[in-house]
């Protein structure tokens, strides 16, 4: 297995979608000028402005901000999007566009598209296209990476990427920055989020991106990676999906969940989250059932502050405090976290899995055992660990290894590395 030294530099932790399942206090993300205000009831609007709504004809007028004036679309169809700015060789966009929610429903996602700037031709077919799922950043609808101001300020460790030429989608997932509750770590809808993020970027002719993706994503988005990996064949036919690269993925759902809570003083944050994501997908889970006192409070701290604020307010909880029965062993919640690490490892194109040695949120013993799933589904992996990295760091310190696997996805080279072949 790849092993390499740690960076001085590193990733600050604040940078939460870059940090996925934060373990450090840092400013939650500041939110555009005029953000959105999620409706309470039904018939209410959902005004979003800065995301080039105002240049889009509904209903025979030009310029509402109401998402509730747009029609039906099909899953990947862009809606609209506005240019921001981003620095010096790069380009850059909010963007909102379809995708399709837990009961297949049509569900409006906003995102980013990163591109090279430059008026150099693209090449034959189309920039090649990395759609990107970011890490935990919470369920409230200012936790969205493109809310962010400045509005790069979220993927700046990723923009090396774009100035190689390639261009970058980076979805916000389904109800984070849009209409609807966001089903957090439910594998599916964020695997559908990620394509169709592709696709929208594809649309987006001044981006000039083709049809050659590769997916990646971090923490949260490393279960996103897979997960659409799988989806890709039949729910994506018209992508060319050449691989998946899952960054400390959060797979294997129950297992990262049942030791966060033993061993983080802030692990029940997780367990409450992902138990939020499963209502948020089937309004037949009853979450409020199983919710002490403190369970509803922590409940509404995480509908309405970011990640961060959860998990301070969730130090030194544990499920005792918050349910009054343990969702990892209670149904319909444990079969619900199963389900998402299967749906991970549904068989896909090529895989890489990179990993650091140090993580205690994602920790090394879970990967491990990721991989081993992911060859019994077929294969192939490559699987990369670095014996310095943590949760916090392993982005910087693993991004060379994705960066030259990314390059030999598109040049069509067979993996070298894979762990699956191994005696």
């Amino acid at each position: 297995m790849a092993r390499s030294r740690l960076s001085p530099r590193g990733l600050a932790l604040s940078l939460v979608i870059l940090t996925g399942l934060l373990t450090t206090c840092a400013p939650e993300p500041t939110p555009p000028p005029a953000p959105a205000t999620t409706p309470q009831a039904p018939g209410f609007g959902y005004q979003l402005a800065g995301y080039g709504l105002e240049d889009v004809m509904t209903g025979g007028r030009r310029g509402s901000t109401d998402l509730t004036d747009l029609p039906p679309g099909a899953p990947g169809e862009l809606v609209s999007s506005a240019e921001v700015s981003a620095p010096h060789g790069v380009r850059a966009w909010r963007m909102i566009y379809h995708s399709r929610g837990p009961r297949n429903e049509d569900r409006l996602v906003t995102g980013l598209v990163v591109a090279p700037a430059g008026s150099s031709a693209a090449p034959a077919g189309g920039r090649r296209l990395i759609s990107f799922g970011h890490g935990t950043t919470g369920i409230n609808d200012s936790c969205a990476p493109s809310r962010a101001e400045p509005p790069l300020s979220t993927v700046g460790g990723v923009l090396p990427l774009v100035q190689a030429g390639y261009v970058l989608a980076v979805t916000d997932y389904i109800g984070l920055g849009g209409p609807g509750e966001h089903p957090i770590y439910v594998a599916e809808q964020e695997g559908r989020a990620l394509l169709d993020a592709a696709r929208a970027a594809h649309s987006l002719q001044a981006a000039r991106a083709g049809r050659d993706v590769v997916l990646w994503g971090y923490s949260q988005g490393g279960q996103a990676a897979l997960a659409a990996g799988g989806l890709a064949a039949s729910y994506a036919p018209d992508l060319r999906v050449h691989g998946a690269a899952a960054t400390a993925p959060l797979a294997d759902l129950p297992t990262s969940l049942r030791l966060l809570d033993r061993t983080a003083p802030d692990g029940v944050a997780y367990v409450l989250l992902a138990a939020l994501g499963l209502a948020a997908a089937d309004p037949t889970v009853d979450l409020n059932a199983i919710l002490t006192a403190t369970g509803r409070r922590l409940t509404a701290v995480a509908r309405n502050q970011c990640a961060v604020g959860l998990l301070k307010a969730s130090q030194g909880e544990s499920t005792a405090s918050v349910f009054t029965a343990d969702p990892l062993t209670t149904e319909p919640f444990a079969g619900g976290f199963a389900r998402q690490w299967r749906q991970a490892r549904l068989p896909g194109p090529p895989e890489l899995v990179l990993q650091g040695d140090l993580d205690t949120v994602v920790r090394r013993s879970t990967t491990d055992g990721v991989v081993s799933g992911l060859c019994a589904a077929g294969g192939p992996v490559e699987y990369h660990r670095y014996w310095l990295a943590d949760h916090g760091t392993i982005l910087d310190v693993s991004l060379a290894d994705l960066t030259g696997w990314i390059n030999a996805r598109f040049a069509g080279t067979k993996p070298p590395g894979d762990i699956c072949a191994r005696p």
